[in-house]
């Protein structure tokens, strides 16, 4: 038994029978009462009686876990600059690539955005490219040019693509998103 026990139990007999105890013991265990209790020493109590093995390797394993921590969010960091670098460096490439001197040589886009593969085209051609829908711009091609073939056969293999229809007015290259539903009967 405690020391807190005996003294609920102290208390709740003084309450009872007050006429066994004396006027100072009972205004004692009014002050006793009416003190603050120490919870700092309480709660090294307790995790003295909870947690006796708690000793530094705790603190060490925080360490630990913090780093790899740091470690792991550095690691997406790195990774989603890198991938978003090569990604930008992808159009810019065929780019150079497509306005090298000889205009002949093939040329091949590798999963490259409608929008580039028109860019070049179309400077190529000296025509313009008006979207007049946003989705195609974004859409993703593997595919060959041959800068000495006619600017209307490049676009028939554009247009053989599912969702897309690409046509030539004037100096200007149209490209509208097509829904394969209303093409069927």
């Amino acid at each position: 038994m405690t020391h807190s026990d005996n003294t609920q139990r102290l208390f709740l007999d003084m309450q009872e029978h007050p006429e066994n105890y004396a006027d100072e013991q009972l205004e004692s265990m009014m002050d006793d009462l009416d003190r603050e209790p120490d919870v700092h020493a309480a709660w090294q109590r307790f995790e003295a009686t909870h947690h006796p093995g708690k000793t530094s390797s705790h603190r060490w394993l925080r360490i630990a876990a913090m780093f790899t921590g740091v470690l792991l969010m550095a690691g997406i960091t790195f990774a989603a600059i890198h991938l978003v670098s090569t990604k930008r460096q992808a159009p810019a490439a065929v780019e150079v690539q497509s306005l090298t001197p000889e205009p002949t040589s093939p040329v091949c886009f590798d999963n490259v955005t409608l929008d580039s593969i028109l860019t070049v085209v179309a400077a190529h051609y000296q025509k313009t490219v008006t979207f007049r829908d946003e989705a195609p711009r974004r859409m993703t091609l593997i595919m060959t040019w041959q800068p000495d073939a006619a600017l209307a056969d490049f676009l028939d293999r554009l247009n053989a693509f599912d969702g897309l229809s690409l046509s030539l007015q004037n100096d200007t290259i149209f490209v509208i998103q097509t829904n394969e539903e209303e093409d069927k009967p």
